[in-house]
């Protein structure tokens, strides 16, 4: 783990700074495409891939667990030509069930990167992403201690499509609503798909 961290700290250092010093400059330029960062929140749901993930969902559902579902994102993005954006963020989907003292919170993390396109249609844009990630597990059911599961590093993808509402400002603060599908493997053939909705708020 300290490795990946290593290597995730080595690779997204020298491009935030980049894409620092390249807000400056496009602010100083008066560019019409800016760099910028970017904070998200949202809502959706899991669908689990393990046997025995589910089976306990299975449990818990029957038992009355209440559970809310929050994720949230922190990433930049650097426009690379017209149209096309490079952008790279760190997310987290968390997904807790409780009841009484007993409970079971499942935090799903990755580190995302890809390519976002703009096809000129308003504010609308399309992204697809590799995201490096796993998910990791504190369960205390049934009066046992609690547990703390985690699944191995995996590579999956996600789609997202989101709409930029003033699409049009150059800088400044921007409101963007999308929803996006990420697919991400848990080790054993088993894959966790999350689908969810999302507001972010653009720095640029």
């Amino acid at each position: 783990m300290k490795k990946i961290l290593a290597a995730a700290l080595l690779i997204l250092a020298p491009v935030y700074l980049f894409a620092a010093t390249a807000v400056n400059a496009k602010k100083n330029s008066g560019s019409k495409k800016s760099s910028g960062i970017e904070f998200g929140i949202g809502s959706g749901y899991v669908f689990y891939g393990d046997s025995e993930t589910k089976d306990l969902i299975s449990d818990m559902n029957s038992l009355d667990f209440s559970r809310f579902i929050i994720g949230g994102d922190l990433g930049f993005f650097v426009p690379l030509a017209d149209y096309v954006t490079f952008v790279a963020e760190a997310e987290i989907m968390n997904d807790l069930f409780w009841k009484g003292s007993d409970h079971c919170y499942f935090l799903d993390y990755s580190f995302n990167s890809g390519i976002k396109l703009t096809p000129g249609l308003g504010g609308l844009g399309l992204t697809v992403d590799y995201c490096l990630g796993r998910r990791t597990s504190f369960i205390k059911f049934e009066d046992n201690e609690t547990t703390t599961k985690s699944t191995k590093w995996g590579n999956g993808f996600k789609f997202a499509v989101d709409y930029d509402i003033l699409y049009e400002k150059t800088h400044g603060v921007c409101p963007v609503i999308g929803a996006y599908w990420r697919r991400m493997p848990r080790g054993n053939d088993d894959f966790d798909n999350t689908i969810s909705i999302y507001l972010k708020l653009l720095f640029r």
